[in-house]
């Protein structure tokens, strides 16, 4: 299930398992991360893709991690 932060997205997602039961793999691409940071914006600053596909189960990889808030919040 993928859901808003404050569970308020603007529309409806599509299904993700679109082939059945079984496993997936998702792709996660976000932009816009450092742009507020205060968590306080007043529009959308932040964006992600969301890629699936049905593929065989194993471990997560971080291909880069590149946004400075998200590395602050890491390192906590």
């Amino acid at each position: 299930m993928v859901r808003g932060l404050m569970d308020d997205l603007d529309e409806e997602l599509p299904v993700l398992s679109f082939d059945g039961p079984g496993d997936y793999r998702l792709r996660i691409h976000a932009r816009g991360r450092d742009t507020a940071i205060d968590l306080a914006p007043d529009e959308v600053t932040e964006w992600c893709l969301i890629q699936v596909g049905p593929a065989p189960s194993r471990a997560a990889a971080v291909l880069r991690q590149s946004d400075t808030y998200g590395a602050s919040v890491r390192a906590r």
